[in-house]
């Protein structure tokens, strides 16, 4: 659907988040019409039933899940559902086609491959935008005109897109989200969807080494992967092309091992475009690292406190943990998010660094748990703590005890019901670590 196609009808938009007041704004400003509600959850089935009796289209919000019944509801009054997403691919298609659009998705480090490829591709002089979950919502970019825009889409944004960016990329797949999507095999479908209606011509970057990704991206058309000896690759904290050294973490401001395995992909992109990768990874030297993402905060008595809120799953700790060497202190915990432990505690099992672990909130019982079935090492320490607080002081103890080290959070679940998003939660660690001091 097309913004012409809105003209004169009557919008609902459904979520009255930072999208649907974006796409508000939008609409009036340029006059599109007139004829606007907004709907939530919280309104009521009054207004609902208000909405399926007289809007002709409805504008989901990225955190509407699509198997709502509502929305059911709405499909089968003939309502017809969009998104400012959809919009937006379909609008760089049909108006802008000289723009690529590059969308980049995963379950976790999609935040800092579009913050590292926008900033290389600007260091390069190219005529570039930022948008997405990651900079200006996306129906704002549309009065402009750029070369490139760089994106990133969640599960939420790609579940029912029915355009596609002409470069696509997937870091991996993890089980997060599932209570939206209602189930693990619908978050990855729905996250794959992304680059389902592709053209001839565009491409798909997959991480090869992300066994999940790779069997759900196997039936794709036009899928490059990256990860592999004879591309771009990461090996330990150095960046290949070939047998060709590019760069190493230790010349860059980001931390994480697994960071250099995302700038694998987007390397393969600036390839793929016929761009000077050699020159972007020096480029790279200037980036700044995004907050919450393995984010350092502080040094207390030989302590390094870690900042990695943004980790809603199992997998994400184990990558955290993999990029550090010292002895390790790591903090997990949040919702419940019916996630699976089993690695998680293996991968500390066979971590002799890995001192001690303290487990939180709502699922710490169950990941405490699996940590005492598993995790019978000699020295390793479980630690359940009833607040953030007391969890990040227990933690400072023992590695104070051990002659310092890496406290890690990295909480392995979503925060609601503790903290509003990841960002709160992030902030009232680096608080905590600030009062130690």
């Amino acid at each position: 659907m097309l913004i012409k196609d809105l003209k004169n009808l009557n919008v609902a938009i459904y979520g009255a988040g930072a999208e649907g007041h974006s796409a508000k704004e939008y609409l009036e400003k340029h006059h599109v019409t007139n004829n606007i509600v907004v709907y939530n959850d919280d309104d009521g089935a009054e207004k609902f039933a208000s909405v399926l009796a007289n809007a002709d289209v409805i504008l989901r919000s990225p955190g509407v899940s699509i198997y709502k019944p509502e929305l059911a509801e709405a499909r089968a009054a003939g309502i017809k559902i969009t998104s400012c997403s959809d919009i937006f691919l379909h609008e760089m298609r049909e108006n802008h086609p000289q723009t690529k659009v590059i969308g980049i998705s995963g379950s976790k480090g999609k935040s800092t491959s579009v913050s590292m490829l926008y900033h290389m591709m600007r260091r390069l002089g190219l005529s570039v935008e930022l948008g997405g979950n990651i900079g200006k919502p996306l129906i704002e970019l549309l009065d402009k005109e750029f070369d490139y825009a760089v994106c990133e889409f969640s599960s939420y944004q790609a579940s029912d897109l029915s355009h596609s960016p002409q470069i696509v990329m997937f870091t991996n797949l993890f089980s997060v989200h599932t209570d939206w999507h209602g189930g693990h095999e619908a978050y990855c479908r729905d996250k794959v969807h992304l680059a389902a209606n592709r053209k001839a011509g565009d491409i798909c970057v997959v991480n090869a080494n992300n066994a999940q990704l790779c069997d759900y991206c196997r039936s794709l058309p036009a899928v490059v992967y990256y990860g592999q000896t004879d591309g771009f690759h990461a090996a330990g904290k150095d960046l290949y092309f070939g047998s060709e050294r590019l760069i190493g973490l230790s010349e860059l401001h980001i931390s994480g091992n697994h960071n250099m395995e995302n700038l694998a992909g987007v390397m393969t992109i600036l390839k793929y475009l016929g761009l000077d990768f050699r020159k972007a990874a020096e480029a790279l030297k200037t980036f700044e690292p995004l907050p919450h993402r393995l984010q350092k905060v502080a040094v207390v008595n030989g302590v390094l406190f870690i900042n990695d809120s943004i980790s809603t799953a199992p997998e994400a700790a184990i990558g955290g943990m993999q990029s550090f060497d010292e002895n390790l202190a790591v903090i997990s915990g949040g919702i419940e998010n019916h996630q699976d432990y089993q690695q998680y505690a293996m991968f500390i099992e066979h971590n002799p660094k890995v001192k001690a672990a303290v487990t939180l909130f709502q699922c710490g019982p169950q990941i405490a748990e699996t940590l005492r079935r598993i995790v019978k090492r000699p020295g390793f320490k479980l630690i359940e703590a009833d607040s953030l607080e007391a969890g990040v002081k227990a933690a400072y103890q023992e590695l104070r005890q051990a002659g310092g080290g890496i406290v890690l959070f990295s909480p392995t679940a979503p925060s609601f019901g503790y903290y509003k998003n990841f960002m709160e939660r992030g902030e009232d660690f680096i608080h905590i670590v600030k009062s130690l001091q």
